[in-house]
């Protein structure tokens, strides 16, 4: 691998600057939540803000700087809380994916997408990060817990509608905060 190949493959200092700004503040977003407890052994599911500024970074920083935002400071949170702590690989992943998704579909020109294009990108990040969330929380309760099936199709439908909750809060910020954002990243010449 030559030098220049090499150095396409690194993030620039602001970049990194950027993955970590955006990773703080999908962490504090977190912390605009409503805790819901479904009923096996603690578990909890959430409405919150988090999913959106997630999504936001996958959009205004591209699919990779956006990811890595995402999924660092969801699972910081994950492991500052006792409750969720065991996720915390899960949702660096997942959330690394549901941001990297969106910023797939926003493009290359993601600075400068419409709202309609934003909607889909925000919307196909979050429907995989749905499927992914309750796609686990089936096989983990079902097949490890060895829950009796309606035990877990009920813990999996509570949890599908709080995350039904957040897809629309989520998609609905995105498209009224990728504009600022974006304004913001351009003036900086991000």
């Amino acid at each position: 691998m030559n030098q220049q190949s090499m150095q396409k493959n690194k993030f620039s200092t602001r970049q990194l600057t950027f993955i970590g700004l955006m990773a703080a503040i999908v962490f504090v977003s977190n912390y605009i939540q409503f805790k819901i407890p479904i009923g096996i052994g603690g578990d909890m599911t959430r409405i919150h803000v988090a999913n959106a500024f997630c999504l936001l970074g996958g959009i205004v920083l591209g699919p990779v700087a956006g990811g890595l935002s995402a999924g660092i400071g969801s699972a910081l949170f994950d492991i500052l809380d006792p409750v969720f702590i065991t996720s915390a690989p899960f949702t660096f992943v997942f959330k690394f994916l549901m941001a990297f998704v969106a910023g797939l579909v926003a493009g290359k020109r993601r600075l400068n997408t419409t709202a309609c294009r934003n909607l889909i990108a925000a919307s196909a990040g979050q429907m995989l990060y749905i499927a992914l969330y309750i796609g686990k929380k089936f096989i983990t309760y079902y097949f490890f817990h060895r829950e009796p099936i309606d035990v877990v199709l009920a813990t999996c439908t509570t949890s599908l509608i709080s995350s039904l909750v957040n897809a629309v809060i989520s998609v609905l910020l995105v498209v009224l905060l990728v504009p600022a954002f974006s304004k913001i990243l351009k003036s900086m010449h991000a």
